[in-house]
């Protein structure tokens, strides 16, 4: 195994929240959409939309992106081997 950079990118569309996991190569190695009507939650007014970045460098062989509710918003955590190596929060009202 060797070290590779991992970018976790949330965005925000129309009808919800993508979260796309990109390689050292630039490939996406996982995407998720998470549709606000899934969760009966309403899109938020927002003058702009969401962009969120991280960025982490690991040792790993398996990689999954989690979403998890609450009744203030989205995390998004990048696990790696099962443990936790990157979290983005997107709360309802920002």
């Amino acid at each position: 195994m060797s070290l590779e950079t991992y970018r976790l990118e949330v965005r925000e569309s129309d009808a919800g929240l993508d979260a796309d996991l990109y390689d050292g190569e630039e490939m996406i190695a996982e995407s998720t959409h998470v549709a606000y009507e899934d969760f009966d939650v309403e899109a938020p007014q927002r003058d702009e939309g969401i962009s969120q970045i991280e960025e982490v460098t690991a040792d790993v062989t398996e990689t999954d992106v989690q979403v998890q509710r609450d009744d203030g918003g989205f995390t998004f955590e990048l696990l790696g081997d099962r443990e936790t190596l990157a979290t983005i929060r997107v709360d309802d009202e920002e």
